[in-house]
């Protein structure tokens, strides 16, 4: 299960926000994933820093209502913010506690809010800490470069085919032919603009502008090929998407669409 992380989301405490999960399917039916975690199916969340290494550990404790759509779970968290990243430790250290600090951009564009991921289970299952494989993307001029599949090569996809002509999130987003650029690879972008297909005649609306964060890059159902997950920022919403390359790292599928905490 893909969730969002807010260390203050059920009022004033840490909660995760369910978002997407996968079992036979990819599903965002909030009925679906509010039933798994008040079943207890999923006991705990790795919560990723900005730099797609664990920040730390989310344990469930049940569902709360804090007013939103989106199912949401209390518990406990230990850990740093996922705001933050690993430092390198210099020489002499003790290398036993990791440094990490913090990239105060996240907390302007996240509300130091992170991407949350658990594997589900059987319920009682003692809880267990997954190690998930990440990687990054960059942007290079108007499209995402990503390794989906881990082969050394990157796939493109064109900022704009996030969104449909309706403005939401496309059912499918294709790649187009790599540029080749070399560009530096992020687990986390922000504030990438989305602006849609200028009418002849007609000034662009600034409230059609949607903005795009990529909150993270990590394979979440180990088949090898990694899930975008993904902030769309409306004029008066914040949408959380997740992409998945079902079947080709040329194509991703959307995987579900949820409310993400409220800014």
């Amino acid at each position: 299960m893909v969730g969002e992380m807010c260390p203050q989301g059920a009022g004033g405490r840490p909660a995760v926000a369910g978002l997407v999960m996968r079992s036979v399917g990819w599903t965002d039916s909030a009925p679906d994933i509010s039933a798994a975690l008040e079943r207890g199916s999923v006991p705990r969340f790795v919560v990723l820093g900005v730099d797609g290494k664990t920040a730390g550990a989310f344990d469930t404790m049940g569902v709360v209502d804090v007013g939103m759509t989106t199912p949401v779970v209390s518990g406990a968290y230990a850990g740093a913010s996922p705001c933050t990243y690993a430092v390198t430790v210099k020489p002499g250290a003790d290398k036993a506690v990791a440094p990490r600090a913090e990239d105060p951009k996240c907390g302007q564009y996240t509300q130091s809010c992170g991407v949350a991921v658990g594997e589900l289970g059987n319920p009682g299952e003692p809880a267990s800490t997954t190690a998930y494989a990440t990687a990054g993307a960059c942007l290079q001029g108007d499209q995402l470069a990503v390794d989906i599949d881990g082969d050394g090569k990157l796939e493109s996809f064109p900022i704009g085919g996030v969104l449909d002509g309706i403005r939401g999130p496309a059912a499918e987003w294709s790649a187009a032919p790599a540029t080749g650029a070399d560009c530096s690879m992020k687990f986390q972008l922000y504030d990438i603009k989305l602006v849609p297909e200028p009418d002849p005649g007609k000034p662009v609306d600034a409230k059609a502008t949607v903005m795009m964060d990529l909150l993270g890059v990590v394979d979440v159902d180990g088949d090898g090929r990694k899930e975008l997950v993904i902030a769309l920022r409306f004029a008066t919403v914040r949408s959380i998407v997740v992409y998945s390359a079902t079947q080709s790292s040329q194509r991703l599928e959307l995987a579900g669409e949820a409310q993400s905490f409220p800014r």
